[in-house]
């Protein structure tokens, strides 16, 4: 195989999908390349044919980060992707060598590598980690291939590169949730047999316990059922009710007799957990089992040395075997105690009859004990677990009778300490969150249909269902690791607020709920207010300080609901009115909310059918300059014309856009049609304007909202300088990225003005250092000249002056409003006294005509 059946095998995986528009150079050998495909590749001819080469080179350059490097390793091509992940400009790596996103990268090793590669025929492909301009790290998927000129010299490299950062991130994110599980895993495969199966019950996976005692290989198990270890002992009915409850979802227990492979029976006792899927159905099992065939054979022989003086069978037993008799008045006397467990335990006959050991019991258990006992000598076959000095025993007593009288108990006690130890493990997986320790979804379910069993029509009790506002935007910033931690402290606060440890519980992600034994309104109203406030309360995680507020819905038992799936609907409900009520305080359930929240559900689903269906438009409300008259821009506001409704006014529809992410969709067809609004106005031979388009929070945090802006104003052909971008001062709060945008922004020639200023929060620092074109006074200090909004203004345009920036009102409404701003010095006004904000004809028609 020579080096060009290399680069053929290298790319026809991918040819059906990815090429790159290549200039110079790299147009030159890929085009070379793509001859030799034709060459060696007969069958891509055909697909060829269909496809046009000039979009097979686009669609390639979008998906990948291509560079071109010399003999040298010095980049001689780079496209927009690798200059987008990198953070350098093209300008910045020509001319460079890897090193400048790879510190650790040595030229002379690199190249002995990649020659070492190509010299036995194979393409030069791996992971590789690199940091961008900013510092952040990021990876590839790199393939480099050799390439020659049309003589065979001028040897280049091509490097072809797929982002894996973020596959990358999501391994870390993980890591400590995994490193849990394999400690879970670890505990259970030391002490017990575990299997995991499909829910078809074929085998997945097995411990290396379970191939020692079926004798099997995992290769042998795996795939199969278990009824390969089926030892026929069982009838059908004691598997259909094991399935009949796994299936169900619940979990089952129970002794089971398997067949080895070659041939010998052993015993189980099994504990089968179901994991259920998202939509309530088992998709695994897990079975945890623990070989009790000792145990199995132990009562087998007890039975055998029932029939003798078994004293010296017995002392070489590994559990304990004991007899007793009881008198007429309840009194109890050993007669046998033996077994190899009889010196760990430090029990002996006399030392029974004596009541030497019962120092080590409650008086409870003491109590239990003994009418476990004398129900054995009653006649009735007792079993119980009693646990002694760290041990746990299962105890099973067996009357002896004689002639119809019960003349002694027999009775074993076995260790079963492991099954204890590991069905505690199980049932914390099953029914307590790993992360915080509370209970979990399944435990939440079952704690309140028993409530629901026990109160009946009778009785009353209240559902507190609680998000974490801000939480995802916590996540996003501070990482995983700091989320995790709060909501761990957000469990501890409260079961401290919570009197019942246990009526407390996390659903997922940062929803919580609070089973209250009351419905009392006033109690309920105290114990909200009291986990609002103490759960707002600053976090502290090492130097970080984190703050976090719950929003909590209330819902009512039985007038809210009268089964679990109802109850929770309404608190969830309730929780939302809370949200939108400002967040951080609790709302009850009211069938009003109900209307309401179905109102705005069908209201959600309406807007957004509404940009499809062509039901917005924008207005466009002019900018004077104050002292000349002349019209300097125009702001694009968003209507919308309902065909029933009628127009709907911005304030309603335009928080619901933000909360659900419409505001993306619609945001851009804002921005696009302003553009080509104001670029046909300019073709028109009106004017050229500032067109003024307003920003959301998720727009401006979008990565690639800076490109998104470019290619809009290059597919309308706007002039970047007649576009402006109004931003609130609540984008300013992350400065880094921030600052990073405003100056790609600056430099790509579109200005920026912060809208609304004076109601949020802004660091006059950080407002010197961004390259801003304008501040908007807020309308509401306008509207009403009081003495202290007078002030307010006047320090603005000040401040505005002092920072070389220009100033526009909104809001304007009166001649003394407007006399007010000229005498200060305000740049520019718009409102209500100059024009409303009018369709495009409309504006046409009234102002431009008049100009």
């Amino acid at each position: 195989m020579k080096i060009d059946t290399i680069m053929i095998d290298l790319f026809i995986p991918f040819s059906y999908l990815f090429f790159v528009p290549l200039t110079g150079a790299l147009h030159r050998s890929f085009s070379s390349l793509l001859c030799v495909v034709f060459v060696y590749r007969k069958e891509m001819e055909m697909v060829f044919s269909k496809l046009s080469y000039a979009s097979l080179l686009s669609f390639f350059d979008k998906k990948f980060c291509v560079s071109i490097t010399d003999s040298d390793g010095r980049f001689t091509y780079v496209n927009s992707n690798f200059c987008k992940l990198s953070g350098y400009s093209e300008e910045e790596l020509i001319g460079k060598d890897y090193s400048i996103v790879n510190p650790d990268y040595a030229q002379e090793q690199f190249m002995m590598e990649i020659e070492q590669f190509f010299s036995s025929e194979e393409a030069w492909q791996k992971n590789v980690s690199a940091i961008a301009k900013d510092g952040t790290p990021y990876w590839v998927n790199a393939n480099i291939i050799p390439l020659l000129d049309e003589t065979g010299n001028d040897l280049k490299f091509l490097s072809i590169d797929n982002d894996i950062t973020a596959r990358e991130l999501t391994k870390e994110k993980y890591k400590e949730t995994l490193q849990n599980l394999r400690n879970i895993e670890n505990a259970l495969d030391y002490s017990s047999v575990v299997a995991i199966t499909d829910a078809k019950g074929v085998i997945t996976y097995v411990n290396e316990k379970f191939c020692a005692l079926s004798q099997y290989t995992s290769e042998e198990l795996i795939g199969n059922t278990h009824r390969i270890v089926n030892s026929n002992f069982h009838p059908k009915s004691f598997f259909k009710e094991m399935y009949g409850t796994i299936q169900n979802g619940d979990i089952w227990q129970g002794d089971v007799c398997n067949r080895a492979k070659d041939g010998s029976l052993y015993w189980v006792s099994t504990t089968i957990v179901p994991f259920l899927g998202e939509d309530g159905k088992p998709e695994q099992y897990i079975a945890i089992r623990h070989d009790i065939t000792a145990r199995k054979q132990a009562e087998e022989s007890l039975e055998i040395a029932l029939q003798n003086d078994f004293r010296e069978t017995v002392k070489n037993l590994q559990n304990a075997i004991f007899k007793y008799t009881a008198t007429e008045d309840g009194e109890i006397e050993f007669t046998l105690f033996e077994g190899q467990i009889k010196e760990r335990v430090g029990i002996s006959v006399d030392k029974l009859n004596a009541q030497e050991v019962i120092h080590s019991f409650s008086e409870d258990e003491l109590d239990s004990f003994r009418n476990h006992l004398l129900a054995g000598a009653s006649g009735k076959v007792v079993q119980f677990e009693l646990a002694h000095n760290g041990i746990s025993f299962l105890v099973y007593l067996s009357p002896i009778a004689k002639d119809g009288k019960i003349v002694e108990v027999v009775g074993t006690a076995i260790d079963i300490t492991q099954q204890v130890e590991a069905k505690k493990v199980i049932e914390h997986m099953a029914y307590y969150d790993y992360l915080t320790g509370l209970p979990n979804r399944r435990n939440l379910q079952e704690k309140m249909e028993r409530n629901i069993a026990k109160f009946g029509d009778a009785g009353q009790f209240a559902v507190m269902f609680l998000d974490l506002d801000r939480f995802k935007n916590i996540n996003d910033t501070l990482g995983h690791h700091i989320g995790d931690q709060l909501l761990t402290a957000v469990g501890e606060r409260l079961r401290d607020c919570v009197q019942d440890k246990e009526a407390s519980a996390r659903l997922s992600g940062d929803e919580f709920v609070v089973l209250v034994d009351s419905a009392d309104e006033n109690e309920l109203i105290t114990l909200a207010t009291q986990l609002v406030d103490y759960i707002s309360q600053p976090y502290y995680f090492g130097n970080q300080e984190v703050c976090v507020a719950p929003s909590i819905g209330i819902a009512i038992y039985p007038t809210d609901g009268e089964d679990y799936s109802t109850l929770m609907r309404s608190a969830d409900k309730a929780m939302y009115l809370a949200k939108e009520a400002g967040k951080g305080t609790f709302r009850f359930f009211t069938e009003e909310l109900h209307k309401e929240l179905m109102e705005k559900t069908f209201f959600e689903m309406e807007l957004r059918q509404a940009l499809e269906k062509g039901q917005f438009l924008l207005h466009y409300q002019p900018q004077f300059d104050l002292t000349t008259g002349e019209i300097k821009g125009m702001e694009a506001l968003a209507r919308w014309n309902h065909p029933d409704r009628g127009f709907i006014p911005p304030l309603k529809f335009i928080p619901i856009a933000e909360e659900n992410g419409f505001i993306l969709p619609l945001g851009e067809w804002v921005l696009r049609t302003a553009c080509t609004q104001a670029k046909a106005w300019q073709e028109q031979g009106f004017p050229p304007l500032r067109m003024s388009v307003n920003v959301s929070m998720r727009q401006f945090n979008l990565p690639s909202f800076v490109e998104d802006v470019r290619r809009i104003l290059s597919e309308t052909g706007l002039h970047p300088s007649h576009l402006n971008l109004e931003i609130t001062e609540s984008m300013m709060s992350d400065v880094k990225r921030c600052e990073t945008v405003l100056q790609e922004l600056y430099e790509a020639g579109i200005t920026v003005s912060i809208d609304d200023f004076g109601t949020g929060y802004s660091s006059l620092l950080y407002l010197s250092k961004f390259p801003l074109s304008h501040l908007k006074i807020d309308q509401a200090f306008i509207s009403e000249l009081s003495k202290s909004n007078t002030a307010i203004v006047k320090a603005i345009i000040d401040l505005a002056k002092n920072l070389e920036l220009n100033v526009i009102a909104e809001g304007v409404e009166t001649e003394q409003q407007g006399n007010f701003l000229q005498q200060l010095g305000c740049n520019e006004v718009q409102g209500y006294l100059y024009s409303k904000p009018l369709p495009e004809k409309e504006i046409e028609q009234s102002l431009f005509h008049t100009v």
